[in-house]
């Protein structure tokens, strides 16, 4: 069906994205260079190759791109919308606007009206928005039309790796039953096992019981509620376990670490058909922890 509803704000107007009527406009934005130094795309070179994007993206969504203009003008001084159909009924939500009306609450505005008009559609459950943790300025704009941080996940760009948050609203909201999973490590020395993980892999010491410890629980973030992992003292054989660790940041610094803390590894790190770069480090009582990350950048 696609966007045939104008959408309207107290100053805006949303009407849906026509590649013909609005590519010479909105090439301030998409050919702009700097207008998105977080975003997937290249700058497009000309109008004729914007208008082309805009069809792309419209033939992949099913049209649900609104283009946003500010009354009384006519011309799109950005756009919103629903990235291509990828079969599940959550959909991705992303915004751009021309650099010249920023800082002015435009798409706070918009979006707010956009994800209401989306959530209110048979067949979309849900929008989630990945937005690099360095924009603040998207961030803000998720916030004020009702997407809350959901996770977290590695984004590898030409040079650099960095981290993104995915914000999430659903159409009926409701509390997961289940809210954290915790694994157990089995351990012959939990005080250090928790020192050493912590050290190696970044992560929190959230709380050791009793004192000296049998348990310790491991955190992904300090915050209360972080996922995470437990390590629990064992006596006698400690049966085989393994576990996977997702990264945030190049697997080989934790590598790295792993070498240093002493640790065995199963070699250096590879890069897998799966997009991820992964190696295998074994600890002191013998457990494997499959160690995943994002992949080097192409010019890193």
């Amino acid at each position: 069906m696609g966007a045939t509803t104008v959408l309207t704000t107290a100053r805006l107007e949303l009407v849906p994205l026509d590649p013909d009527r609005d590519a010479e406009s909105l090439h301030a934005m998409l050919g702009d260079p700097a207008m998105d130094p977080y975003g997937w795309a290249e700058p497009t070179g000309d109008v004729a190759e914007t208008r082309e994007r805009l069809r792309a993206d419209l033939a992949g969504n099913g049209g649900w791109t609104w283009a946003v203009r500010l009354r009384p003008d006519d011309a799109a001084l950005g756009a919103i919308g629903i990235f291509s159909d990828q079969g599940r009924s959550i959909r991705g939500l992303s915004w751009h606007l021309r650099r010249s009306h920023w800082g002015r609450g435009i798409m706070g505005e918009a979006a707010p009206v956009v994800v209401e008009h989306l959530l209110a559609q048979p067949g979309i459950t849900g929008v989630e928005a990945w937005i690099d943790t360095r924009n603040l300025r998207s961030i803000g704009v998720a916030r004020r039309a009702g997407l809350q941080e959901a996770s977290r996940m590695a984004r590898v760009y030409p040079d650099h790796v960095a981290q993104q948050v995915v914000m999430v609203r659903a159409a009926e909201p409701r509390d997961s039953d289940v809210v954290a999973v915790f694994p157990d490590l089995p351990v012959r020395d939990v005080e250090a096992g928790a020192e050493q993980l912590a050290h190696v892999l970044g992560l929190h010491v959230a709380f050791r019981y009793p004192d000296p410890p049998t348990m310790a629980r491991l955190t992904v973030t300090p915050w209360a509620g972080s996922q995470g992992l437990n390590l629990v003292r064992a006596e006698g054989t400690i049966p085989p376990v393994s576990l996977t660790i997702d990264l945030g940041i190049a697997p080989d610094l934790v590598y790295e670490r792993a070498l240093a803390a002493g640790l065995g590894v199963d070699g250096p790190p590879v890069d897998q058909p799966w997009y991820r770069r992964t190696f295998a480090m074994v600890l002191p009582d013998g457990q494997q922890l499959r160690v995943q990350g994002p992949l080097r950048p192409e010019r890193g």
